[in-house]
């Protein structure tokens, strides 16, 4: 009985799981800076996002089926949610260097590479303290850390985005591409942030 009420908990970690390994293969698959296998890295990338599809949609199956559920399931939908956009937004990096044929990323862009990694490795954290969601000194601290490194990404962006306009670059192919760069990792980040506000809902539904 017991094993059957925490499906759910260890279910958001695996998911957390496929969120890292994306943003692993992701940033990996960036390393070159220049000359991009952008093909390969978009592969790789949505092998990753489409598994993840399919275990979000054997959760949902589980869960349309469940007669008690270990937090509302209307809030376990809602997390289903969040972390698959998560994931989107990964996938969706690749996607557009691929569509757009960009392959190179900005030679100063490892700072905000590693930011969004570190958003992602604190939503999988976090998740995998889901099952002491009553316990505030537990969970309130790594919604924090998600926070951090989400309104680091913020001010990353700003000030390269300023930089960018201060410059004149707004309208080159360079300029272009740190723009993207920028805001696609940092949106990467704010996903990260909606996990966060969602756990701490669940949180504070549940002390």
């Amino acid at each position: 009985m017991k094993k059957k009420s925490n499906y759910f908990f260890d279910q958001f970690v695996v998911l957390s799981e496929f969120c890292n390994r994306a943003i692993d293969a992701l940033i990996e698959g960036m390393k070159p800076i220049k000359d991009i296998d952008i093909e390969t890295l978009k592969n790789n990338v949505h092998e990753i996002e489409h598994a993840s599809d399919e275990k979000k949609r054997e959760i949902e199956e589980r869960l349309g089926k469940e007669f008690m559920t270990p937090i509302d399931r209307e809030d376990i939908f809602i997390l289903l949610d969040a972390i698959d956009d998560l994931t989107d937004a990964i996938d969706d990096v690749s996607y557009k260097m691929y569509v757009h044929n960009q392959t190179r990323v900005p030679e100063d862009g490892h700072d905000m590479l590693e930011l969004a990694r570190g958003g992602v490795y604190s939503v999988s954290e976090l998740l995998s303290h889901l099952q002491e969601v009553t316990k505030k000194e537990v969970i309130y601290p790594l919604i924090e850390k998600a926070q951090y490194y989400e309104e680091e990404a913020d001010h990353l962006y700003e000030a390269k985005v300023h930089d960018i306009y201060l410059k004149g670059l707004d309208r080159t192919p360079d300029g272009v591409i740190i723009e993207t760069f920028y805001s696609s990792f940092e949106y990467i980040t704010d996903k990260c942030r909606d996990i966060a506000k969602e756990v701490s809902i669940i949180m504070y539904k549940n002390l």
